[in-house]
């Protein structure tokens, strides 16, 4: 009887040892759920547009983010575009943070000129993540041709703006500057300028490199050419004529490098007349004291 007793009361306290166990197990996981958030790195991608990268534009043209700049004191985010389009139609900003989405930020242009814009955004959270700022146009409207000669006119809508591209940024990866941004107009026009001279100097150094490698090529051109013309000395008549024909076809990769040479020519005699006027503009927006 006694053991009976016993084995009965072992039974009850495996049970509720068990009970416990699954209790706690359950527990865990449902406080796991919930917490998991907490100190689970998110796998969410962040995108973020590359300094000194072309994006097409969906209408026409292209843009490039020039500068990017984040100013926490201030809650702002400052960018410098670089708009290159056929049409001439103005852009519309819009943005918004990941922190907040839905929301439209506050978007001042700071200074526009030559295709190039200063935008600020403003009144972002400090801890923003990321930030996508819109590009809208208008749309082109196709001209009707009214082939009756009817002079009625019916009142069309105004269409809405086009969504052209999307510049997006990630607060981890962009330039933080821990000074305020007081810039004013002739700052932010000196800004640009400054821009412009270091791509006009870009590309005056790509040309040099240009006609320097076209020159190069020939001089081998024509060190090839003296030791075919060497080479006519021992030849018979039927070889001498494909030689020729090769010295001949050389001389013409030698007269197409030129043109060349000198198309590279004109293009940099340009961008340095243009680079002159870009110094004159700086100094013409230079303070003074």
């Amino acid at each position: 009887m006694k053991a009976l007793k016993d084995y009965k009361y072992n039974l009850r306290r495996k049970r509720s040892w068990m009970f416990s166990l699954i209790m706690a197990f359950m527990f865990v996981g449902f406080f796991t759920f919930l917490t998991s958030k907490v100190y689970i790195a998110s796998d969410e991608k962040l995108y973020h547009t590359e300094m000194g990268k072309t994006l097409d534009l969906s209408s026409s043209g292209t843009v490039m983010l020039e500068k990017r700049t984040y100013y926490p004191a201030q809650h702002q985010l400052e960018m410098v575009l670089k708009m290159d389009q056929i049409d001439e139609e103005d852009f519309q900003f819009k943005a918004q943070e990941k922190a907040n989405s839905g929301v439209d930020l506050p978007i001042k242009v700071l200074y526009q000129d030559d295709g190039y814009y200063v935008v600020r955004v403003k009144q972002l959270s400090s801890n923003w993540e990321a930030l996508a700022f819109d590009l809208y146009q208008k749309p082109v409207q196709e001209e009707s041709v009214d082939v009756e000669g009817s002079e009625e006119k019916t009142e069309e809508e105004e269409p809405e703006d086009e969504l052209v591209q999307t510049i997006s940024s990630d607060q981890s990866k962009t330039s933080t500057s821990p000074e305020k941004s007081s810039k004013n107009m002739q700052a932010y026009g000196l800004l640009v300028v400054e821009i412009q001279q270091k791509e006009v100097k870009k590309k005056m150094k790509s040309y040099e490199k240009a006609i320097g490698v076209e020159m190069k090529n020939q001089r081998a051109l024509r060190k090839e050419i003296g030791e075919l013309k060497a080479d006519m000395e021992y030849q018979i008549e039927t070889e001498k004529a494909e030689t020729e024909a090769q010295i001949s076809l050389k001389e013409d990769e030698i007269r197409m490098k030129e043109e060349s040479i000198n198309l590279y020519k004109e293009e940099k005699k340009m961008l340095k007349e243009k680079l002159k006027k870009l110094n004159e503009k700086e100094q013409d927006l230079a303070p003074t004291h």
